[in-house]
């Protein structure tokens, strides 16, 4: 092991427990910022192993988490031309930082993400970032990255979890 790997590891860490603790910040603003240093962290952590399609996804994704608070407080930025102009940008990440088959499975995740979180409800965007953790996952694999790997199985139970208790409120109790 090199002391790139070593560093990827441990940024990739921070960056996970920064993401479980952003979900228990009381503010949404609070919650943005300490997934913004998540990001950062996530950006440094692929960089490291060399994996661009995951380091490009993750400064993609600051931006586009950037979008989706301003076009909740501005219509103009509530168009389809802005949700085109991201998926183009996407893709044209996808294109430029292609290695092989897995390094398109963040890009390909992050644009099936973006579909759903643009307009989708709170049930719709947990069932779509279930699925994507699993091209993450593969991802991760792929690359070695034993913080991306541990991130993503938790993630995916977390949601797994979420996901059951909110169809458990929508269905009647019989009692």
């Amino acid at each position: 092991m090199n002391i790139f790997y070593i560093g990827s590891q441990v940024a990739g860490f921070l960056a996970f427990i920064l993401s479980l603790i952003a979900y228990h910040r009381k503010k949404k603003s609070k919650i943005f910022q300490t997934m913004t240093v998540a990001n950062i962290l996530d950006i440094a952590h692929y960089t490291l192993l060399g994996a661009y399609s995951g380091s490009i996804t993750k400064v993609i994704a600051l931006i586009r988490n950037e979008i989706i608070i301003v076009k909740e407080k501005n219509k103009k930025f509530n168009k389809k031309i802005v949700l085109i102009i991201l998926f183009a940008i996407y893709l044209v990440s996808g294109i430029l930082t292609y290695k092989n088959l897995f390094s398109i499975l963040p890009i390909l995740a992050a644009m099936i993400y973006l579909y759903f979180i643009w307009n989708g409800n709170e049930l719709t965007v947990k069932k779509c970032a279930f699925y994507c953790y699993f091209l993450w996952l593969t991802y991760n694999i792929c690359i070695f990255s034993i913080a991306g790997i541990t991130s993503n199985i938790v993630s995916i139970i977390s949601t797994f979890i979420a996901i059951y208790n909110e169809k458990k409120k929508l269905i009647p109790n019989k009692e």
